[in-house]
């Protein structure tokens, strides 16, 4: 097992990896919550579906690990020294601002933001973490002062386009929410996410999530093409669709179309993970399916794509391979 966490106000955002008898890396998101004590739950659905319980601290973990009725595991995970990996600190800025503060009756919009930060930080350094806000307004400011920039701009926009005195203004409680997680943390690598949440009026709000792939050896943000190849990118669409039909239990003879996806073929989404298990693409509600769809994350395991790496970002990732995968 191999846990990332990020804790932020007692609210958990976790990636587990497991390698079970079969050698498969599996990966799963959960989130959760902690108390003062540090006895948390970590499950998919908000203890709905708890796969963890037990005790936290800054640099243990002790959980029972409950995959079915018939499966718990007591479990010890200790925290990485911070030789292998960027001691980060997680800031969070919450606000709620009445559309009209003189009445009892107002509507109002309210921001929760998360950001990570490096413990120790540097010019360089922050320069790569401001890429988690892309607003063209907030890329000069300082990363310290990025949360509050947004949510100035949120009720900004959110008193511009609603007023009790126009008729015709959609009057709503918007919301925005934001949350970040950690994927990877090792040899100078580090993937993470951010996922956001908007309320803006309508039938519902929308979930969108973006990674971030940063060599912190060379203070560079990751594209695809640092990763693969250059002929990987023509043959990576394929394992992508081979991927979904398995996924969504597709017949060779069926087309995607025919379970409900907009095309027959899958471009290479922009929004990449990276992770011990493997490398994976992201698609949000409406890149490739409808909104009912939910989003669509593919992963696309090491022991697969190996041939596909760049050969010197496969070697910095070697030494986490080998310990999952020894023989590699």
């Amino acid at each position: 097992m191999r846990l990332h966490l990020v804790n932020a106000n007692n609210k958990l955002q976790a990636t587990l990896l497991l390698k079970g008898k079969s050698n498969d890396i599996e990966q799963l998101d959960l989130m959760g919550k902690v108390n003062q004590a540090g006895d948390f739950y970590l499950g998919q659905n908000f203890g709905e579906d708890t796969l963890l319980v037990g005790r936290l601290s800054n640099t243990r973990l002790e959980a029972y690990f409950k995959r079915n009725e018939n499966d718990l595991v007591l479990m010890h995970m200790q925290a990485e020294t911070a030789a292998n990996h960027l001691l980060l600190n997680v800031e969070t800025f919450e606000q709620q601002q009445f559309l009209d503060a003189a009445r009892p009756d107002s509507p109002q919009a309210i921001y929760e933001g998360q950001l990570l930060i490096p413990n120790n930080s540097n010019a360089q350094l922050d320069s790569l973490f401001s890429l988690q806000k892309n607003g063209s307004k907030l890329q000069s400011a300082k990363l310290n002062e990025l949360l509050q920039l947004e949510a100035e701009t949120f009720f900004s926009d959110y008193k511009k386009l609603n007023n009790f005195e126009d008729q015709d203004s959609p009057v709503f409680q918007w919301i925005k929410s934001s949350e970040v997680a950690v994927q990877f943390n090792q040899q100078g690598i580090i993937c993470f996410s951010t996922t956001d949440y908007v309320y803006t009026g309508g039938a519902h709000g929308l979930n969108s999530k973006w990674f971030f792939v940063f060599d912190l050896l060379n203070y560079k943000q990751l594209s695809i093409h640092d990763i693969f190849k250059t002929e990987a990118l023509a043959v990576l669409p394929s394992f992508i669709e081979q991927s979904l039909r398995n996924s969504f239990q597709i017949e060779s003879d069926n087309s995607l179309r025919s379970a409900g996806f907009f095309s027959d073929t899958v471009e290479l989404s922009k929004t990449f993970w990276l992770s011990a298990a493997g490398i994976g693409f992201y698609y949000n509600s409406y890149d490739i399916a409808p909104y009912y769809f939910g989003h669509t994350p593919v992963l696309l395991p090491f022991n697969k794509i190996q041939s596909l790496l760049q050969p010197a970002f496969f070697n910095r990732l070697r030494t986490i391979q080998e310990s999952l995968n020894p023989g590699l």
